[in-house]
């Protein structure tokens, strides 16, 4: 040792150093170059850091690394090194891909799906935690055990990975597990350089949340399709010009739309001026035969008993006095496969009501000076403010007519019966008179508390006539009570004789109009109307909106 120390070491290549006791005591010229004064120095001193192994050392010194042999006698240890630049590489390869490893794990075993890979062989290689989630079974179960022990065991009820491999492509099928849970399974092969399968990766997703979030989804779809079915209601009442608020209405003109395809005789029954020709016009409206035939109207009050028949039923050439050379169809001809409105029943004389009668029993009818019959198909809806089985007893309507033309009645209630319509309706008329007439004009609170409370004798009908009077007639922007017309005004002071009692029910709503009305012009938003009122703030919002008070 001590020859090497004096020549053989100096002549090395290679960073050589002899130790005693843990001590450096002597160096060549290579090893001097990397490190200088290391001699009589501590070998843990020299060096950043050492790992020590059975037959060599690493050992690192300012980012170099250098691997050194040992040699053992009695009293020294000769360490003969090669620094290697290789080293420093592969040690950072092993460290990336030891955190690589670490990285791929972790997202293998947060996965949401349940992930198994086995060799060529069927065996379990590793699995990740959703597995437990999904079958109950511990991941560790499954490692090294073959997909076949799991199968004749009854923890798979079928193998993918086998499919896999005889298959040789991937494989998806859809079962129940050991947990009774419905599963979609996806083996995919993994293949070498050589085209021979290493690995199997089966993916394992849990159908049953999926199956419940798409009967969730089927519910809300379902809902929607109802919410949609309902704002296609009210925009139908929109677009007609009809404006409803009142539970009853709601309900008639829902029962309308329901019956719209039925080709039953519809008697609609209510006072003039209550919308009786809307809601024939919305019957037909939402009908199939709007698509196929006219909406044909005719006032049976309004044409004289002697052109009555020829109008209904046409007449042929030269029928009467005056008759054209051509002849003419009647309204019942004109409506094939649509609707005949005949409004004003009530005052067909009591010949045409026979010929009515046969139209509606055989669906043909015979023209004025004709002699054949011919066929039609006309739906009738018929309307009339006269009490038509009083009639009846009077032998003023036929009584067999009657219940043909009653087969499914509709009752339009007063105005004054379903005050809820009354507010939304005038600022419905208000609006399209602006619109019609470029005016902007707007109705004040003790105007509409005025209007809400009057009879309306003349209903819906009375009401157009009275807002456009009003809008035209005024030339203030605000209208106020002031602006009724003075025949109105004593109107109003009759409806507020002492001894008239309103209903319950108006005379809460008329009390809740008044709080709302004097909060909305003292505070400046609706939450503290809400705070003050001692109520909600969207109840506060509804509330305005179903009075007619803007809006803050």
């Amino acid at each position: 040792m001590n020859a090497l120390n004096l020549s053989s070491i100096a002549q090395l290549p290679f960073p050589a150093f002899i130790a005693r006791k843990g001590i450096i005591s002597s160096v060549n010229e290579a090893f001097n170059s990397i490190i200088s004064d290391a001699e009589k120095k501590e070998v843990d001193d020299v060096f950043d850091s050492i790992e020590e192994h059975d037959t060599f050392i690493i050992t690192s010194y300012k980012e170099k690394r250098i691997l050194f042999i040992s040699e053992h006698n009695e009293h020294d240890t000769l360490y003969i090194g090669k620094e290697n630049t290789d080293l420093s590489r592969l040690e950072k390869q092993v460290t990336d891909l030891e955190k690589l490893n670490r990285e791929l794990d972790s997202i293998i075993d947060n996965s949401y799906d349940g992930i198994y890979i086995t060799d060529n062989k069927g065996i379990t290689l590793k699995t990740n935690a959703a597995i437990e989630r999904l079958t109950g079974i511990p991941k560790e179960y499954y490692i090294g055990k073959n997909v076949d022990r799991l199968v004749n065991r009854g923890i798979l009820k079928d193998s993918v990975t086998r499919k896999v491999l005889k298959q040789r492509r991937t494989v998806s099928v859809v079962q129940d597990n050991f947990a009774g849970k419905e599963t979609l399974i996806t083996g995919s092969p993994i293949f070498n350089n050589k085209g021979d399968i290493e690995k199997v990766i089966t993916n394992i997703r849990d159908l049953s949340e999926l199956n419940e979030l798409l009967s969730e989804l089927n519910n809300v779809q379902k809902k929607n399709a109802e919410y949609e079915k309902e704002l296609e209601m009210l925009k139908g009442y929109s677009d007609s010009g009809i404006i409803i608020e009142s539970q009853f209405m709601k309900d008639l003109y829902e029962t309308a739309k329901r019956i719209a395809n039925f080709d039953a005789t519809v008697l609609i029954l209510g006072e003039t001026g209550v919308g009786k020709d809307v809601l024939a016009r919305f019957i037909y409206s939402k009908s199939n035969r709007s698509t196929k035939g006219e909406f044909v109207k005719v006032n049976c009050g309004a044409i004289p008993q002697e052109l009555i028949e020829s109008e209904l039923f046409g007449y042929e050439a030269g029928a009467f006095t005056g008759a054209s050379r051509k002849g003419k169809p009647g309204m019942f001809e004109m409506a094939d496969k649509g609707v005949l409105f005949l409004d004003e029943v009530g005052e067909l004389p009591m010949n045409t009501q026979v010929k009515l009668l046969q139209v509606i029993q055989d669906g043909t009818i015979q023209r004025v000076g004709a002699t054949k019959l011919t066929k039609i198909d006309v739906r009738i809806i018929a309307a009339t403010n006269r009490n038509l089985l009083q009639m009846v007893t009077k032998q003023e309507f036929r009584e067999d007519l009657y219940y043909r033309l009653n087969v499914i009645p509709l009752s339009i209630p007063p105005l004054r019966d379903r005050r809820d319509d009354i507010l939304p309706l005038i600022q419905f008329f208000l609006n399209r008179t602006n619109k019609k007439y470029n005016l902007d004009k707007i109705l004040q609170d003790d105007l509409k508390n005025s209007l809400y409370e009057m009879e309306w004798k003349g209903n819906v009908r009375e009401m157009t006539n009275l807002i456009e009077r009003i809008a035209l007639t005024s030339s203030a922007s605000r209208i106020s009570l002031n602006h009724l017309p003075e025949d109105y005004k004593s109107i109003k002071i009759k409806t507020e004789k002492p001894h008239q009692v309103m209903s319950l029910k108006d005379a809460v709503e008329h009390t809740e109009r008044k709080l709302l009305e004097e909060a909305y012009g003292k505070y400046k938003s609706t939450y503290e109307i809400a705070r003050v009122l001692k109520s909600s703030q969207p109840t506060i919002v509804r509330k305005l909106k179903k009075y007619q008070i803007e809006t803050i």
